[in-house]
């Protein structure tokens, strides 16, 4: 597509955009998507009908795919909101009930680390956004804190308290590639990414076709 209406602006990676690190903002976006249940999950979302799931305050959370197909999502927002997002991310919980060596910061770091070189072309109105890769949540880059994160019942992994205990991951860590977008114009945009890496097999292809409501 080609560029149109005022270019997008992205956050810097050592910013704190809207108060938080991209490390913070991308623990509370794993605590976002995991958090919902499956049948209304983002992630899983392959029209964008649930894409206003939890969404609170004055950053909307885009999700990326459970899958490796490609997704077209048509979503509406409000004004105002800045947008934040994985291009392509990993993720380790630890159970309650685990062996204490491998609830460590130190193993729990090792598990969520990316582990092959990623691949990432993303664009905002037809804008190409340079260097994706420089946007990352490892310690190169915003490096993102341990955190918890609750399952709902009827949760997108399809497990109970008899696996997970109480629900819980904990602690959990994560690594990706994000980006933290100042709220867009009202009126129609599209945000557009293609990634692979991070981990083995593992690709994204999303396309949102974003309507931000008048004020």
């Amino acid at each position: 597509a080609q560029p149109h209406g005022p270019a997008p602006q992205v956050a810097q990676i050592h910013a704190k955009p809207a108060g938080q690190s991209y490390g913070r903002w991308a623990a509370a976006w794993w605590q976002w998507a995991l958090g919902i249940p499956g049948l209304a999950n983002p992630l899983t979302d392959t029209t964008g009908e649930h894409c206003a799931q939890r969404q609170v305050d004055s950053v909307w959370f885009l999700a990326g795919s459970f899958s490796t197909d490609p997704v077209v999502r048509s979503c509406e927002i409000p004004a105002g909101k800045s947008l934040f997002f994985p291009l392509v991310n990993s993720i380790y919980g630890a159970f309650l009930n685990d062996p204490p060596v491998t609830r460590t910061d130190d193993f729990v770091r090792a598990a969520a680390s990316c582990t092959e070189a990623a691949q990432i072309s993303v664009s905002i109105d037809g804008f190409k956004v340079p260097q994706p890769t420089r946007f990352f949540t490892g310690a190169s880059g915003s490096l993102s804190p341990l955190f918890n994160v609750q399952l709902p019942p009827r949760n997108l992994f399809g497990v109970d308290e008899s696996i997970v205990p109480e629900l819980v991951l904990s602690p959990s860590g994560e690594q990706g590639y994000y980006l933290f977008v100042r709220p867009l114009p009202p009126g129609d945009h599209v945000v557009r990414w293609v990634a692979s890496g991070c981990l083995p097999g593992l690709t994204q292809d999303v396309r949102y076709q974003l309507t931000v409501a008048a004020r």
